[in-house]
């Protein structure tokens, strides 16, 4: 979670136990293989005591859904198979699309969109460990062809500290990797310093995701609204998933206070408000993945001398922190978001 979503979780009442849970991150740091600095990240650069949240998806999730099960006059059906909008269109005073990036029910829709997948995508688990280096987002890197990435994650339902662990794949070798080597890579970034935490990798289990790019020239038809990662589904390389997810949920309730029992109007504004901001993010989703996730070893390289560059000057660190909390809306002024 980043700093742009912390008004909103206040909101929702469920920021003090969202901290408690989850760990503050400070800092992203990003080292190459031959162990130089390429980057460090600090959200003390966009403002003093700035932080993210590292928190497992499940335990967020649980957050959200036991404050809804709080609200009166609320009725959950759960483990419906939805395969098309248009009876419960026809049924339904409003819409609300948000089953992720691959949902099959936006390309019905008579919106312009595109939906295309990224070639690489992530191993993925999580393990209990509390030696890794709190507060901070460690990325190990080669060139654009390898990274892998430590998140301090809080604490799981034992209480125990957990960290979320992954490791970048292209989506064509999904189901013929070896996890030998996976984890032989693995250790070499690590160094054998931690021969703790390196026999947990060995043991976990792992899954792969894999991610889309999705474009839609606006959000909202007739009573229906996409929001989430099914309306704008980018690279998780900015970290900002989740978060534009709660912002879209901010905006839509915002508007639909705002107009009252005007639904269409109240989409139509959705759209507007929000395109700014999505629009930037996707467009430096597009920009920056290739610069970590790509076969193309000059993009990596392009990217350490840059990086390097960059970090020493203050006014570039400024602009990297603020992108990095979600606040930015363009290239070239220096305009945040308004909620």
């Amino acid at each position: 979670m980043q700093p742009s979503a912390m008004e909103i979780l206040k909101k929702l009442d469920i920021y003090e136990p969202l901290v408690k849970s989850g760990e503050k991150i400070y800092n992203l740091k990003g080292t190459n293989h031959r162990g130089r600095e390429v980057f460090l990240t600090s959200y003390n650069d966009y403002a003093i005591g700035c932080f993210g949240i590292g928190i497992h998806r499940s335990l967020l999730f649980k957050f959200l859904y036991d404050k809804c099960k709080m609200q009166p006059n609320i009725k959950f059906e759960l483990g419906q198979d939805i395969r098309s909008l248009t009876d419960l269109k026809a049924t339904s005073d409003l819409l609300i699309v948000a089953n992720g990036s691959h949902s099959s029910l936006r390309q019905p829709v008579p919106i312009k969109q595109s939906y295309q997948l990224y070639p690489y995508g992530c191993l993925w688990t999580t393990i209990e460990d509390d030696q890794i280096t709190p507060n901070q987002l460690c990325q190990y890197l080669k060139y654009s062809q390898e990274m892998f990435g430590i998140l301090p994650s809080g604490i799981n339902e034992n209480n125990k500290r957990i960290v979320s662990v992954f490791w970048s794949l292209p989506i064509k070798f999904k189901n013929t990797y070896s996890i030998d080597n996976v984890l032989e890579a693995m250790k070499f970034y690590l160094n054998h310093e931690n021969n703790n935490f390196i026999e947990k990798i060995n043991q976990a289990n792992y899954s792969f995701a894999v991610y889309a790019d999705v474009y839609m020239k606006q959000y909202n038809y007739e009573n229906i609204i996409f929001i989430g990662d099914a309306a704008h589904g980018m690279s998780p390389q900015l970290g900002q998933g989740a978060n534009m997810a709660f912002l879209d949920s901010y905006f839509l309730n915002k508007v639909l206070t705002e107009n009252g029992n005007n639904i269409a109007s109240a989409l139509k504004n959705y759209t507007i408000l929000r395109r700014k901001h999505l629009r930037f993010y996707s467009q430096a989703s597009k920009f920056l993945t290739p610069l970590y996730q790509s076969d193309r070893v000059l993009y990596g390289r392009f990217r350490d001398l840059l990086f390097t560059i960059s970090k020493q000057m203050k006014f570039s660190r400024k602009i990297s922190s603020q992108i990095l909390c979600g606040k930015r809306t363009s290239w070239i002024r220096n305009k945040e978001i308004e909620y």
